[in-house]
């Protein structure tokens, strides 16, 4: 069995002709060309995304396939005084996205709803009983956040009560093709020549506004009266990197932007978010990742996922603190019911996967938290880079997650594997389904089928670049 410490040291050495050539049309030294490239940034475009602070540089949102019918559909919900209703996924990045919505409209004057599946009883996504309750509170256009690209019968179903949607998503389009919504804004559908496809959900919802704020102008909206998005850029920092999303190109300009922002915002949400996990100072990439992300997806894991969207878009400071320390609380809760399931992980792990052959690690049980089984997948993969997928099980269906490692493309993976599963959507490294659970066994057999074909013995040891 190869030792989970076992690391491959590979010294970056970028291609020459990709140094040549930014040294060439960026006019910059060699050694500045070679950290630009390790950084990701191998275009003269990207590294004046990555170097310069400018934002006239921002790609034109209407070169994204759908948004014209998009922002065309908003006006006409702002013009007929229609009600309006953001539906989000429960993480960092869901939550943001629709609070950068309602921060949006709400600076127009326009009304808008919120709607959060409960994650332990609804599950991920558009789902019928949702769009029912959301067409009874008198809603006639949905605009999801961060999810709904695979809810193909769940928008038949808007559209046959009169609701029209629009979708708003970064995950990958499922093998059933796009949903037949008013717009589908998701630059990964394969007929979108967006120049940036590495925008998360937030990153998506800010390209909507912009496209919308554009529309409200043409249509002689005083500029006075139209919103500063710039002001709205914390959310979007906060989203982006809390969601790891590359940090090149748009997401790293704007999100450097953020940050600054976020530093002195004035959110009462941000402000007593900042408090409970003792930030202070200059917000960095590191103070989103590791204090306040954490304290907002684990309200997504265990249940309560708007308690975070109604810190970020609450106007009162006492409220805000009231919900940063529920948050805050939560977040404990969470680590306790993670390391519970990571210490049924390792017993599970003993009795039935044998590292000397198994290329992927698919375990379940009815003692996994759905909440926490995906953050629980990352640390399994850290310890024994494999791609792993965890599945909690109730009754007799299971609701699972997975990670990944750079050779195996999860999503692409769960594609081939589609038979045992009665849904599925995601990425490459993250991806979640549901699943019948007599049909684990099969599901188990026929990912490490893919395995065993994708990954050689080489691609099961860490590379460590230098």
């Amino acid at each position: 069995m190869l030792s989970s410490l076992q690391k491959r040291w590979r010294l970056a050495d970028p291609p020459q002709e990709t140094v040549d050539r930014l040294v060439r049309e960026l006019n910059v030294t060699p050694t500045l060309a070679r950290l630009l490239i390790n950084r990701r940034v191998e275009t003269a475009d990207d590294a004046r995304f990555f170097l310069e602070n400018d934002l006239s540089r921002l790609h034109d949102p209407f070169l994204m396939k759908g948004m014209d019918a998009a922002a065309e559909r908003v006006l006409r919900a702002i013009e007929n005084r229609e009600k309006i209703t953001a539906f989000c996924d429960y993480d960092v990045d869901g939550v943001t996205s629709a609070a950068f919505l309602i921060h949006f409209f709400r600076d127009l004057g326009v009304e808008i709803d919120d709607y959060l599946p409960e994650r332990l009883r609804e599950g991920y996504g558009l789902n019928a009983q949702a769009i029912h309750e959301i067409h009874s509170r008198g809603t006639r256009l949905i605009i999801t956040a961060d999810c709904g690209i695979t809810a193909v019968e769940e928008v038949r179903t808007a559209r046959a009560l009169g609701v029209d949607v629009i979708i708003s998503d970064h995950h990958q389009v499922g093998p059933q093709g796009l949903p037949e919504a008013v717009a589908v804004l998701n630059p990964h559908r394969s007929d979108c020549t967006y120049p940036y496809r590495f925008l998360s959900g937030v990153g998506i919802a800010l390209k909507l506004a912009q496209a919308v704020r554009s529309r409200l102008l043409a249509a002689g909206w005083d500029r006075e009266r139209l919103p500063n998005l710039k002001r709205h850029l914390d959310l979007f920092a906060l989203g982006t990197i809390a969601d790891v999303a590359p940090l090149t190109g748009e997401n790293h300009l704007l999100s450097a932007l953020g940050l600054e922002v976020m530093t002195v915002s004035a959110k009462p949400g941000l402000i007593a978010l900042k408090e409970v996990a003792g930030v202070t100072g200059a917000v960095t990439a590191r103070s989103v990742g590791f204090g306040l992300g954490p304290r907002l997806n684990a309200a997504g894991r265990l249940g309560k996922a708007d308690a975070g969207l109604h810190l970020l878009i609450s106007p009162d400071l006492r409220e805000a603190m009231e919900l940063a320390a529920v948050l805050d609380r939560t977040n404990q809760e969470r680590k306790d019911v993670q390391e519970r399931v990571l210490e049924e992980a390792e017993y599970l792990m003993e009795r039935e996967v044998n590292l000397e052959k198994d290329r992927v690690i698919v375990l379940a049980s009815e003692n996994f938290h759905p909440g926490v089984v995906g953050i629980a997948a990352s640390r399994l993969v850290e310890k024994y880079f494999r791609p792993t997928v965890l599945i909690a099980l109730e009754g007799e269906v299971g609701k699972g997650s997975g990670r990944s490692i750079p050779r195996f493309n999860l999503h692409k993976a769960f594609i081939e594997c589609a038979s045992h599963l009665v849904q599925f959507g995601g990425h490459a490294y993250a991806a979640g389904l549901t699943i019948r659970k007599d049909c684990v066994p099969h599901f188990r057999d026929a990912m490490n089928r893919v395995g065993e074909r994708i990954l050689q013995p080489e691609d099961l040891i860490p590379e460590m670049k230098i």
